[in-house]
């Protein structure tokens, strides 16, 4: 499949992503005039990755309730109840605990978040764009509507 001289080629996508784009695009004869990005995320990840992401050892939050349903992650040994009036997400009550996560743009887009959904059931807001794959969740935008056991 050619590319023609006059194609105008859209990108849009993080940093890293659209450099290597513009790349490939140069090397397939594309000229620098017809190429038009758009930033997708702000900055790079703000959390990037889970290996020593945090200084603190995982521990429940200070606001413990226990009441409401049960969010626990797995690999941190960690199990803290959900209370809706103080986390947003499961993300936020990850990070309440100090469960290292990865992340980037808390909104169900870049699936830098998905974590394998072990046992429970969760409801989005906002909806991602593309639902995580089977037995997975997004925990950037996910709410618990019963106990939760996440892979983190």
């Amino acid at each position: 499949m050619g590319l023609s001289r006059e194609a105008d080629v859209y990108i849009c996508g993080p940093a890293a992503f659209m450099t290597e784009m513009k790349e490939v695009l140069a090397r397939l004869g594309v000229p620098p005039d017809r190429m038009h990005f758009e930033l997708f995320n702000g900055s790079e990840s703000m959390t990037p990755g889970v290996v020593a992401a945090s200084t603190r050892a995982p521990h429940r939050p200070n606001d413990d309730t226990d009441t409401g349903p049960l969010v626990s992650f797995a690999r941190s040994g960690i199990a803290a109840h959900w209370k809706a009036s103080s986390y947003q997400s499961i993300l936020a009550l990850a990070e309440a605990c100090d469960v290292p996560v990865r992340w980037s743009c808390r909104t169900g887009v870049c699936h830098s978040c998905e974590s394998g959904l072990v046992s429970g059931a969760v409801v989005y807001g906002p909806q991602p764009l593309d639902q995580p794959a089977d037995g997975n969740v997004l925990v950037c935008c996910a709410q618990p509507i019963r106990d939760v056991v996440i892979d983190l």
